[in-house]
């Protein structure tokens, strides 16, 4: 990397300044095109207008050299239209005096003796045409019928000429000086060789923290090669650049870009464990994990966009294109199959993916949306198969959650559940039942009240008696014996499992404070109890005081209503050690017989 103060006037060194055909469109309007006018005019001060970023392309055979604009597309644009603007405006004897650094700025030759000028910034997609029109200067004659339904580039170029056709002559030609002046360096040219990561440079001397998208990078790689691969004895370069725009429109402006909800979605960020990561790169990635390109072993998600840009280097046309597609068909799963849920979504546990699906989400677990996608393209026309192996990751997941095993290595599990069909079932087989008992009497809030919520529904849709099936998650964890139940709980006599009395006051609240966190004394209200009501004593939060409702007036719930409301009003209004151990063994037995 080479970063250097320049003026504008570099470009007179350089052939091919290309912006990636399907980057995003020119988005600079009036107040960015004014901030910049009244620096330039300002002639008293030197003003530095940012950065751009190049990367020198591998030269090839028969072509002019290129760079590739990696960021300030916006910058160089509007300066590039500054300079036509201004020129146009020129008296013909002024434009015969400078009509050489004008074109040796904006435009080259392929061939020294050729007589035809080529504009020398090649445009994305989108702005193209109407580029060309204003470096060409064909936009001046059209200019009267450029308004706001235009390409912002036309505006750009209608603004600066309405603008400094209000300023005399002399003031014209010394902004046309600077500009053009070597020693008027405004800028700060970053160039990078080919082997370079643009994102990994891009973060290091981006101070505003904005990451160049790693979608945009593997997106310009992907296309940017379908346009240079070499192109078929029957197909001209217009024919070609159609096809891969049609490839493009297909596979990538239609899935990610067609609409509003369509970006909306795809830029929307999901929690996967201490990072935020848009839908889009959890995509991405997942492709590469599912291929075997990316191996969570060797790599890390800094290497998305140089893993994708390896990969497509090395493929044909066959297989770009089949590579494009294979994209737009992971795209569509995901946005169709793997959903985010929101506090007024149901949930039923007949519904197999919703109810995986959320439990990873839960758990901020995003590890496994590789074989997830895997799992829903593999098995997509095969709904008791797929169904099948759903449950075996759920099963996978909830297990090794209350067994408390290790949850670092799952980047690598994922990798290999993809390799091996049959690892899911060799892994559930080392996870006990007594194990799942152990966890279950030192369960953290979040999983418990995921797991009581899924035995809840569990329970509805057995029961044929039970009409309501679907659910939100929006339920209270409560506490039976509180977590502070020193104060009104210290009067109930401390039991052990079997009820009998225990002697060691220390080793009977140390065993109390333990049962406290058993899932046998935790349950699902539909709303918190108050506050001061919360630690009160088992007939009390039972009851409720006065306005303040107790539990039974939120057991809507069965693991609420007929576990703890019914055997209490049937006169068993006693809560110790001994019941919580036996709910915690009851719910052991319906939570191994679902997972």
């Amino acid at each position: 990397m080479r970063a250097e103060a320049m003026s504008f006037y570099f470009l007179a060194n350089e052939a091919v300044v290309q912006i990636p055909f399907f980057q995003r469109g020119y988005v600079w309007s009036k107040p960015n095109w004014e901030e910049l006018l009244i620096n330039l005019l300002d002639d008293k001060k030197n003003h530095f207008l940012g950065s751009l970023i190049l990367k020198q392309l591998q030269p090839m055979t028969g072509r002019p050299r290129e760079v590739l604009v990696i960021d300030g597309q916006q910058r160089l644009t509007t300066l590039s239209i500054l300079t036509r603007v201004i020129f146009d405006l020129f008296t013909e004897d002024v434009q015969a005096n400078c009509e050489g650094a004008m074109q040796a700025c904006l435009f080259y030759k392929r061939l020294v003796t050729d007589n035809e000028l080529n504009v020398k910034i090649r445009h994305s997609r989108v702005d193209s045409n109407s580029y060309v029109r204003v470096i060409k200067g064909q936009a001046l004659s059209d200019i009267n019928t450029i308004d706001d339904k235009c390409n912002g580039i036309l505006k750009c170029y209608k603004y600066f000429h309405e603008e400094l056709s209000k300023h005399n002559p002399e003031v014209k030609i010394g902004l046309f000086n600077r500009l053009l002046n070597n020693e008027n360096k405004i800028l700060v040219l970053v160039d990078l060789t080919e082997k370079e990561d643009e994102q990994a440079i891009f973060d290091t001397i981006n101070s505003t923290g904005v990451r160049l998208s790693g979608a945009d990078i593997i997106k310009n790689a992907l296309f940017q090669r379908a346009l240079e691969l070499p192109q078929d004895h029957s197909n001209n370069e217009d024919q070609t650049n159609a096809e891969v725009i049609n490839l493009y429109t297909d596979c990538w402006d239609n899935v990610f870009s067609k609409d509003e909800e369509t970006i909306t979605f795809w830029s929307t960020p999901r929690q996967t464990g201490r990072l935020m990561r848009d839908n889009i790169e959890i995509l991405l990635h997942s492709i590469l994990v599912i291929n075997g390109i990316f191996d969570p072993e060797k790599h890390t998600l800094s290497n998305l966009s140089s893993l994708y840009k390896e990969h497509i280097k090395g493929l044909n046309k066959n297989d770009l294109f089949a590579f494009a597609s294979l994209i737009k068909e992971y795209a569509t799963i995901y946005r169709e199959k793997i959903a985010s849920f929101e506090r007024s979504s149901l949930f039923t546990y007949s519904d197999s993916r919703s109810r995986l699906l959320h439990i990873l989400e839960v758990c901020e677990i995003s590890t496994f949306h590789p074989y997830l996608l895997f799992l829903l393209k593999e098995y997509g026309s095969n709904e008791d198969k797929l169904n099948e192996k759903l449950l075996e990751l759920e099963k996978l997941v909830i297990r090794r959650l209350i067994s408390k095993a290790e949850t670092k290595n799952y980047n690598k599990m994922c990798k290999d559940l993809i390799k091996n069909d049959c690892l899911a079932k060799t892994m559930l087989n080392e996870i006990l039942d007594e194990q799942i008992l152990t966890g279950l009497t030192n369960i953290n809030n979040k999983y418990a009240a995921l797991i009581l919520f899924w035995v809840e529904l569990k329970r509805r849709n057995t029961d044929n008696m039970q009409s309501v099936k679907e659910l939100k998650y929006n339920y209270s964890l409560e506490h039976i014996m509180p977590q502070k139940w020193e104060e009104h709980w210290s009067s109930v006599p401390y039991v052990d499992e079997a009820g009998e009395p225990l002697d060691d006051p220390d080793a009977a609240k140390n065993k109390r404070y333990s049962y406290v966190y058993h899932i046998g004394n935790m349950t699902l209200l539909n709303s918190s109890l108050n506050t001061s009501l919360r630690n009160y004593v088992f007939d009390h939060k039972m009851n409720g005081e006065g306005k303040k409702k107790g539990i039974k007036d939120y057991a809507d719930l069965s693991i609420t209503r007929d576990d703890i409301v019914k055997p209490y009003e049937d006169g068993d209004v006693v809560w110790n050690e001994r019941k919580i151990f036996i709910r915690t063994a009851s719910l052991h037995k319906e939570i191994v017989c679902i997972w």
